[in-house]
């Protein structure tokens, strides 16, 4: 069943208006299969096309069904003057807003899961299968999203089979290798793997970069043997099993130890605890497994419009306009 949320005021700066039409268009045909409208509207390939010099320059990658999914969640309940659920898209313009004017980066994507199953579905039928389905009341406020996307000047990027994390990791190593800094606005640990000196996480709820440094004072662990700790531990939010009884603390001592998930395996009857040893022993090829599951691909089909992406595009009007529309008085204002 839904989650029930209950109705709040709208937030101070959303001003009541007369209803009115959505800014979005037609948002009765704004459900799952919409979600996706678009990705960066170039043809499809291995490399980048008229890829830019990246030298000096800034990257940023949005996990923008995450954050979507986060703000609606932490957010109360928010309707525009014409009675639509809004709070998701208030959150995403809020956030959206604050990477351009306080991070000023040159390139922003804002990068979304595809719809249907992907590549891991096809190894592991019950991957992110406890997951439920997209809240009735945010299905709306994706097309108001997209086009707010539009508006505010940003890429957009998807590709069939593929979820957002490997969109990111293929081109963070694109900007890597074109000479620029990339920061990965995610809260998936699983983009861990991917830190560099050219590529960190960006915590926007904390404001805070997540590096090579801080992964080592977390987790005591190099980004090339995140893969293995996640295969020992797993994943419940994505149904990765992982090896039952294997904490991340465990998980963290073994890989300093014998440095991989063979060297776990080989050494195993080292291992404190003859339930924990037993459990790596049967539960070898279900920790093989978690490894493939929470590999990122860095070769994913996708050719990036890097004009797309630019920053500098924002339709200044129109988003006022659209902003003014949805009530957000206080967005606008800035």
């Amino acid at each position: 069943m839904a989650k029930k949320r209950s109705k709040q005021p709208l937030l101070p700066g959303m001003e009541k208006q007369k209803p009115q039409s959505s800014p979005a268009g037609d948002t009765d045909r704004g459900g799952a299969e919409t979600v996706l409208a678009g990705d960066s509207g170039a043809p499809k390939s291995a490399e980048a096309e008229s890829a830019p010099d990246l030298h000096g320059k800034t990257v940023y990658l949005v996990d923008a069904h995450s954050l979507i999914h986060q703000v609606f969640h932490a957010l109360p309940e928010l309707t525009s003057p014409s009675g639509l659920p809004v709070s998701a898209v208030y959150g995403f313009a809020r956030d959206m807003l604050f990477l351009l004017e306080e991070k000023r980066p040159d390139y922003l994507f804002c990068v979304f899961d595809s719809i249907g199953p992907t590549f891991r579905h096809q190894i592991y039928p019950q991957y992110k299968a406890n997951r439920p389905p997209m809240h009735e009341d945010l299905i709306p406020q994706m097309p108001i999203i997209h086009n707010l996307i539009d508006v505010l000047g940003l890429g957009r990027l998807s590709q069939p089979g593929y979820e957002a994390d490997d969109i990111m990791a293929t081109v963070a190593r694109q900007v890597e290798k074109l000479g620029g800094d990339c920061f990965l606005v995610t809260s998936d640990k699983d983009c861990r793997q991917l830190l560099s000196d050219h590529i960190r996480i960006f915590n926007i709820r904390k404001n805070e970069v997540f590096d090579r440094e801080s992964l080592l004072a977390e987790w005591g662990i190099s980004p090339e043997q995140v893969i293995d700790f996640q295969a020992l531990v797993g994943d419940p939010t994505d149904n990765v099993p992982g090896i039952p009884l294997i904490g991340p603390k465990l998980a963290s001592q073994l890989l300093v130890k014998h440095r991989t998930l063979e060297g776990v395996l080989q050494h195993a009857d080292e291992i404190p605890g003859e339930k924990r040893r037993e459990n790596i022993k049967k539960f070898w090829d279900q920790a093989l497994l978690s490894r493939q599951l929470v590999q990122l691909r860095t070769d994913v089909p996708i050719q990036v419009n890097w004009e797309s992406g630019r920053t500098g595009r924002l339709d200044r009007q129109k988003a006022l306009e659209i902003l003014s529309e949805l009530g957000f008085r206080s967005l606008a204002a800035k």
